[in-house]
């Protein structure tokens, strides 16, 4: 495997993806066939980055996400994680998303930094309402939430849910947006459901 590629939405903010290189193209292709990379210019709400890329939602920023599918109806998992969980009101749903993040091995992050207080995630209807995980009080299923991930240091990696209670019509045609905590205009947004 070759080294990550990386794209970015601007030279010094914006999104950054990271992609596998695609296989070296057979020796009856033609260079001007090549076609552009699916994730060229993803990150935006209107181009949100593919289910299982990598990215970053600045260039300056420690942390590499990567948002799985979208399980649009988690009732079921989370009724069976705790006794206690509510379920959702009529019309609404709990929807879980598996993120994998990983921290730069940098000198940034020697003293390590507590992902909750980094970044949140929050999912962004078609009709661009958010919903983050202050919608969802309930307890989570393994690996658990963001709030379970302990301090994290150069070249860590952990996985975590993140949820949210969303109007079942609602959720259809939305992404998840990953937000900095320091910087509120560094964001990427990843496809939904």
């Amino acid at each position: 495997m070759g080294a990550a590629l990386i794209l970015s939405g601007c030279a010094s903010q914006g999104p950054v993806i990271e992609e596998e290189p695609a296989a070296e193209a057979s020796a009856s292709s033609k260079p001007s066939e090549t076609p552009e990379s699916p994730t060229a210019g993803a990150g935006s709400r209107e181009n949100p980055v593919p289910v299982g890329t990598g990215a970053k939602h600045s260039e300056a920023s420690a942390w590499t996400y990567t948002v799985g599918e979208t399980d649009t109806d988690a009732w079921p998992e989370i009724s069976a994680a705790n006794q206690f969980n509510e379920a959702p009101a009529e019309g609404s749903a709990y929807i879980l998303v598996p993120v994998h993040v990983e921290m730069a091995d940098s000198e940034a992050a020697a003293a390590g930094f507590d992902t909750w207080a980094s970044f949140k995630l929050e999912y962004v209807t078609a009709a661009g309402n958010s919903f983050g995980d202050t919608t969802c009080q309930a307890a989570l299923p393994a690996p658990g939430s963001v709030y379970d991930v302990g301090t994290m240091y150069g070249g860590a990696q952990a996985d975590f849910l993140a949820c949210a209670v969303v109007p079942a019509a609602d959720i259809s045609g939305g992404t998840w947006k990953v937000t900095s905590m320091v910087d509120s205009t560094a964001t990427v947004f990843f496809a939904g459901a």
